[in-house]
């Protein structure tokens, strides 16, 4: 069984004041913080991850540290390009289904996630449901992530989160 936390990224510096590319926008100090709620949540139901693996945009990443350094046991993140804003729900499939990995974390991007997370569980490239930053869905897949064949186990945002941490 195949356990996949779906984390989108915290709060990032606003895009319209940012100054520069979009890629570079890092977490707001209230990001960081709502993160590190989640991943006292993640710890309070005894949640260790084996595989961290994060979009190369700087909120992403910043993110993933986090979650990797809370919740994971190798303190190693894998960043690729098919989480970025743009990435193929197949493509990452095929290279999620290659993880050595019962317990993976894909930290990433709104409506890339919530299109990638519907696309698993109902094979539709239309998102049904919506993550909110700093917010996690987890789906469970038997063996390997096949659309429409995953199952998803709960989906919540930071504030659903924090009391419990």
């Amino acid at each position: 069984m195949i356990e996949l936390y779906v984390i989108r990224h915290g709060i990032a510096d606003d895009a319209a004041e940012h100054n520069g590319k979009d890629e570079e926008r890092q977490l707001t100090k209230k990001g960081r913080e709502k993160v590190i709620g989640t991943t006292k949540y993640l710890r309070s139901r005894d949640i260790a991850l084996d595989t961290v693996i994060s979009s190369p945009l700087v909120r992403a990443r910043e993110t993933a540290e986090i979650v990797c350094r809370e919740c994971s046991s190798p303190k190693k993140i894998a960043v690729t390009n098919l989480l970025s804003p743009d990435g193929s729900y197949s493509e990452l499939i095929a290279y999620l289904n290659l993880q050595k990995s019962d317990h993976i974390a894909i930290v990433g991007h709104e409506p890339f996630l919530s299109g990638f997370v519907s696309y698993c569980l109902s094979q539709s490239n239309q998102p049904f449901l919506r993550i909110k930053k700093a917010g996690i869905a987890l789906i469970n897949c038997n063996g390997q992530i096949k659309p429409g064949k995953c199952e998803l186990a709960w989906l919540m945002g930071p504030s659903q989160m924090l009391p419990i941490g």
